[in-house]
């Protein structure tokens, strides 16, 4: 699933800033957390400013993880170094906890010492205008421990070789 197959109706839903609201973390060198409303990386401003050019790439997408589709504020240009640490989805899975290594920013993940940054994200069902896929409502930096540090230090070794 792609957020081009979804009706106009969800990306106007999702925009909504009574609607949707994402509290979210940067990470890395961030000093504050914030909240965003989902128009940010839904859809390109009519006029983009002269300092930056938002483009297609900038926009968000749907990632399917283990069969669950899931849209993260990320944009698509992270996509390829997105990888999946630990996803635990609720008992009657309206609700995914997922727990994701994102490798983008390359400087940050030159050794396995850089496997320990990845984001926690809080993920709703959304089920409307016949769609049915999960929306994030919470992205957050996190230090990866213990066996998720494990397994982000083996997707860093393959990375770095």
């Amino acid at each position: 699933m792609k957020l081009a197959d979804l009706p106009t109706e969800v990306i106007q839903d999702l925009c909504s800033e009574q609607r949707c609201r994402l509290d979210i973390d940067p990470g890395f060198d961030s000093k504050h957390e914030f909240w965003m409303t989902w128009q940010h990386f839904l859809t390109i401003p009519e006029q983009n400013s002269s300092v930056f050019e938002k483009t297609e790439d900038d926009l968000a997408d749907l990632l399917n993880f283990n069969g669950f589709n899931v849209l993260l504020p990320v944009p698509r240009t992270h996509h390829p170094h997105i990888q999946l640490i630990r996803l635990i989805p609720s008992s009657d899975e309206r609700t995914l906890t997922l727990l994701i290594h994102d490798s983008f920013h390359q400087e940050w993940f030159s050794d396995s010492w850089g496997a320990r940054y990845g984001f926690l994200a809080l993920a709703d069902r959304y089920s409307q205008f016949g769609t049915d896929f999960y929306v994030a409502n919470y992205y957050h930096f996190s230090y990866l421990v213990n066996e998720d540090y494990q397994v982000a230090q083996n997707i860093m070794a393959q990375k770095i070789h």
